[in-house]
């Protein structure tokens, strides 16, 4: 039933999960109540259509969840930000929705607490990355990290130390069959 997991833990130290229920092809978020999560608050967070592969998330400032994910019904990236601990409601938007797009995906937040999303772009085989302009990601600047062969699998994504957000690194970034783990480092405008 739990797909494509994501896990943080809150303030208090309880987890925090993002998944794709396998059973009805939803979104879902489980916010333990305590750090053995002996019991949970589990939340259907989207539910239009095939939706939650391939999640991310992190909490705000706030402790409320952004998950990103493929929306597979319509093969788009998007962004949920919830607004309160469980997801009773959320904010959800499309980064991209240019062909097949959104696969392993990657989330963390900039200095301002804008989303910022590294992805599989299956239509072009490439690593794409989005950086939100605000918090609930009403746009954002796209960007092709590289289109060498078949890449972006399974993207794993951080912000450099000095919390600048036009400087990423994209780590142990897998490149199936092609090439050997390779670490990026671009500077985003």
């Amino acid at each position: 039933m739990g797909y494509y997991t994501a896990l943080v833990l809150d303030a208090s130290g309880h987890p925090v999960i993002s998944y794709l229920d396998n059973t009805n092809y939803d979104l879902k978020l489980a916010h333990c109540n305590d750090a053995s999560c002996t019991s949970a608050t589990l939340t259907t967070v989207n539910s239009a259509g095939n939706v939650g592969w391939y999640t991310s998330l992190v909490l705000d400032a706030s402790g409320h969840p952004v998950i990103s994910y493929l929306d597979f019904t319509n093969d788009d990236l998007k962004p949920a930000h919830c607004n309160d601990a469980n997801c009773a409601s959320a904010t959800f938007t499309t980064v991209d929705s240019a062909g097949s797009v959104g696969y392993y995906t990657s989330l963390t937040l900039d200095a301002s607490g804008h989303p910022v999303i590294s992805y599989y772009d299956a239509s072009n085989a490439d690593l794409k990355l989005a950086h939100c302009n605000d918090a609930n990601c009403t746009s954002a600047t796209l960007t092709t990290v590289d289109s060498a062969g078949d890449v972006g699998y399974y993207t794993a994504l951080a912000l450099d130390a000095s919390g600048q957000s036009d400087r990423l690194s994209l780590s142990r970034l897998i490149r199936p069959m092609l090439q050997p783990e390779t670490e990026l480092s671009p500077q985003l405008n």
